[in-house]
């Protein structure tokens, strides 16, 4: 990652100082070239000849003139020829007068100066064509012939420079590349090292560097997550060694009363059937947790199937109530029930394990003489059923882990959290939602929302 951010940071600059020398040369050379043509036609405005007065000038005008126009037009460090409006040569400086005729450019012709390049025998030269006028007129053409070697080589000096000082920013550029690369790749790679020991299960180990920018946001992420595992490792934890608790007491009960029922004369009949109370109700209490283990299951790997078909949801809660209402009575809690019918579509198995789950904790953690309100109401497209209580509450650090899978908020409630969370798919897989608030030591209150059948 180092390499190609350095290849890719390098490449742009390269290619943007390219860019640069490229422009930069052409306009040195446009500036100085322009220069040079610039001086031939100040110098050309400057010539104080005058013409005699010839009336109509022609051609022979322009010919027996010559020598004077030449003298006149002279620059030095140029050689310079006479033409014709056609391009015939008429006299030069040199002395040396070519026989070809010269190609003359229209917008001259148009009291324009233009320069061409030109390279004759190797040498690279200037031509410069202006106007020779006469009352506002182009009787002829002056040609201005300029070496261009002092030109070029300036030319090449100022490119060296340039091109020297290209190669200084490229080697800026590629110590700022590095440590752009270190600063993105170091910790980067420090984060993967750690991240390995992390995946290696050691999560108390957190990642200390403070990293700005994205980087200082992943390692907080990644000590959050590694916060979160523990949590939820500790939640896992403490939930087997409570359910495993659990299954010991009925077994060691039932196991128990087994060895007492083997010998028979050492029991009463009385004692016989309390026994085998004993052992039938803690086989149905193995059974019940058995099947929240499987429900559990389900609910972890998704594959929690419903059975779906019209019911109504005011009964089902009001059946529910009676089933639970001797296990208040026992603790002289009083149900508070408002109902108000509603049809869903549901199913009617698992939505009463959600009612049972939610009010059989409202009751257990619930004080002496409490009082639990279960309220529905319907409006719109939707059912709600508030099931509230005076109970023990939840503590406000733990009330964002109440629906974990292994979490136990009370350690007279063992793994609560595992009917919560499959309470709160079931009501998910229903379209619907489960919330929970509450108020350490004033109560807690479950909110259960489903969609009502449309008529």
């Amino acid at each position: 990652m180092k390499r190609k951010v350095v290849s890719y940071f390098m490449l742009l600059t390269i290619l943007t100082l390219t860019l640069v020398m490229v422009c930069f040369g052409f306009g040195i050379r446009r500036y100085f070239y322009q220069e040079l043509s610039n001086s031939v036609t100040s110098h050309t405005e400057a010539v104080p000849f005058v013409w005699a007065e010839l009336g109509e000038f022609t051609s022979e005008d322009l010919i027996r003139k010559s020598d004077g126009v030449i003298k006149a037009y002279q620059m030095e460090g140029t050689s310079l020829t006479l033409l014709s409006r056609k391009g015939d040569p008429i006299q030069s400086s040199t002395g040396y007068l070519y026989n070809h005729k010269v190609s003359i450019d229209p917008r001259v012709l148009s009291f324009e100066t233009v320069y061409k390049i030109q390279e004759p025998m190797g040498k690279r030269i200037m031509a410069v064509y202006t106007p020779l006028l006469y009352h506002g007129q182009t009787v002829g053409v002056l040609k201005y012939e300029i070496s261009l070697a002092k030109t070029d080589e300036r030319i090449f000096t100022l490119l060296s420079w340039g091109f020297a000082a290209c190669l200084m920013v490229a080697f800026v550029a590629f110590l700022v590349s590095l440590r752009l690369g270190n600063s993105i790749v170091l910790p980067l790679k420090n984060i993967i090292k750690r991240t390995k020991r992390m995946a290696e299960g050691n999560y108390e180990e957190k990642i200390q560097e403070e990293y700005p920018y994205e980087a200082g946001e992943l390692v907080r992420m990644l000590n959050y997550m590694a916060d979160e595992i523990t949590k939820s490792e500790r939640m896992k934890n403490d939930f087997i060694s409570s359910i495993s608790h659990e299954l010991r007491t009925p077994l060691t009960g039932i196991k128990g009363w087994a060895e007492t029922i083997k010998e028979p004369d050492s029991v009463t009949e009385e004692e016989m059937k309390f026994g085998l109370k004993i052992i039938e109700e803690e086989t149905e209490r193995l059974i019940r947790m058995v099947e929240s283990l499987l429900d559990f299951s389900r609910y972890q790997s998704d594959r929690m199937v419903l059975s779906l078909s019209p019911l109504s949801f005011d009964q089902l809660v009001e059946k529910v109530s009676l089933e639970l209402s001797k296990k208040a009575e026992k603790k002289g809690i009083r149900l508070m029930k408002d109902l108000t019918p509603a049809r869903i579509q549901g199913d009617w198995d698992k939505l009463k394990q959600v009612v049972i789950n939610v009010l059989d904790n409202g009751i257990k953690f619930s004080e002496q003489n409490g009082e639990i309100y279960i309220t529905m109401t319907a409006s719109d497209d939707w059912v709600s059923l508030v099931i509230q209580d005076t109970g023990i509450g939840v503590r406000k650090e733990h009330l964002k882990y109440i629906t974990h899978s292994f979490f136990k908020a009370d350690k007279r409630s063992p793994g609560e959290g595992l009917g919560l969370a499959i309470s709160q798919k079931i009501m998910v897989l229903h379209g619907g939602s489960l919330s929970i608030e509450s108020e350490y030591g004033k109560g807690t209150s479950v909110t259960m929302k489903l969609p009502l059948i449309k008529d």
